[in-house]
């Protein structure tokens, strides 16, 4: 028997290992913008109705259920007819011979229902793909989503940050011109305004690959316009810690996926059992001549002589036993990987939560008093360039436990193999 193999679960685990799956784009970088700014609903939605590799599972699905309309036809009956003539000597001559015959195979009883049951099982393992494949996606998308908000709001604080170092390189100057201060004052504005832009210059680059990974999910153009909708306001809950490893367990899609892969090849097993019980093909037939016609029926049935299936058992067995195994690693890794992702996001909601609104206010304000005790020359040059460096480090540091956070839950999620639902609120915008 030809058995039929298909590994959608590897898939899932590449996913949920955090392995690149290559993605075509539907159009060229002149693809238009998309006419709204996007929530993240909306984006989770276009990634569900374009992405490419989630229509080739959804193509994989309809191609497993053809197998199962293929494995459940009988096969066709054959007619046989072998004209010819009879040659007599005495008297001489000849006539037309004829032999025609019908025959029908017949498998042995159950045969079929294996075969079948064992294709129905691959369309549920590749429907468990697909729904798997849609759920990772999901947070992929939702981890690329606020990653873009993050480097969109990083972005924002240097542009920020260089508009404040062209005024104190503005105010500098006036203070050299005006004999209150040292060119040295001068140059270092400048040199702070070369550092502002070079910052600035890298966020923008991190904010384009941020929209390009986004676009690719969507299945886009990697450089086509992307405008979102929400704003770093997203809510992160943790369930009970027991709870929630026990509902991966079950929920997980890949387990799920590696569960019916155990079914299935327990049915490939009963099905090559059964394929030694010989198949018997039954019909009539008819000898035609003028004088006389014989009508016969005739069964036909191999001997299982040489060929016992032996080679065909040996491989299902094993084919079993390894489903099997992986069923008990993937257990095991899963549960490895959700305590990493778990500890992680418990350290990263820790870090964040040392960034209150009340220090970064406190922060805000002590640059905006420096700012302007340094204009009217109260303040010296090097005070006033640590209030600017620490205002602008400590919210830039904010930005990166905040989208470690995002990264972290995504990392959770998905070796959990579902979303968290529950909610508690982050620390938002910078102020």
């Amino acid at each position: 028997m030809k058995r039929q193999k298909f590994f959608p679960w590897r898939l899932l685990l590449a996913i949920t290992l955090g392995h690149a799956i290559p993605l075509s784009s539907k159009g060229e970088d002149a693809q238009p913008a998309i006419a709204t700014p996007l929530t993240l609903d909306a984006a989770i939605h276009l990634a569900w109705n374009d992405n490419p590799a989630l229509r080739a599972l959804i193509a994989s699905v309809a191609s497993a259920q053809g197998e199962v309309v293929t494995a459940a036809t009988w096969s066709n009956p054959e007619v046989s007819f072998a004209p010819g003539f009879e040659l007599a000597r005495d008297p001489s001559g000849a006539q037309f011979h004829g032999d025609f015959g019908l025959e029908q195979t017949f498998e042995w009883p159950g045969k079929r229902a294996l075969r079948r049951a064992v294709a129905e099982k691959n369309v549920a393992i590749r429907q468990l793909a697909l729904d798997g494949f849609r759920s990772q996606l999901a947070i992929r998308v939702r981890r690329a989503y606020f990653n873009l908000l993050a480097t969109r709001e990083r972005m924002s604080l240097l542009e920020q940050r260089l508009t404040l170092a062209k005024l104190f390189a503005e105010a500098a100057r006036k203070k050299v011109e005006g004999g209150f201060a040292a060119e040295f004052e001068a140059t270092k504005a400048e040199v702070e305004i070369v550092g502002a832009q070079t910052r600035l210059r890298d966020a923008r680059a991190q904010h384009d690959a941020a929209r390009v990974e986004l676009n690719s999910l969507f299945g886009r153009a990697p450089a086509a316009a992307l405008s979102l909708a929400d704003e770093l306001n997203h809510r992160i809950d943790l369930p009970d810690r027991s709870a929630w490893m026990e509902d991966a367990l079950t929920r997980n899609p890949a387990i799920k996926i590696q569960e019916a892969e155990v079914e299935r090849t327990g049915l490939s097993l009963k099905s090559i059992r059964r394929s030694r019980r010989p198949d018997f093909t039954v019909g009539p037939s008819v000898e035609y001549t003028r004088d006389e016609q014989i009508v016969g029926f005739g069964v036909s049935v191999p001997l299982p002589l040489w060929d016992r299936k032996k080679g065909e058992l040996a491989t299902a067995t094993a084919e079993q036993e390894r489903a099997l195994a992986e069923l008990e690693n993937l257990r095991r890794e899963i549960q490895r990987d959700v305590t990493i992702g778990w500890q992680n996001l418990i350290a990263a909601r820790e870090s964040l939560a040392f960034y209150t609104p009340e220090l970064r206010a406190k922060l805000k304000a002590s640059l905006d008093a420096a700012s302007q005790s340094y204009s009217a020359g109260q303040t010296p040059l090097l005070l006033y360039l640590e209030s600017q460096r620490t205002y602008f480090d400590t919210q830039a540091d904010y930005f990166d436990a905040l989208q470690k956070c995002y990264e972290t839950q995504a990392a959770v999620e998905s070796a959990a193999g579902h979303s968290l639902q529950s909610t508690i609120e982050l620390p938002l915008r910078h102020q």
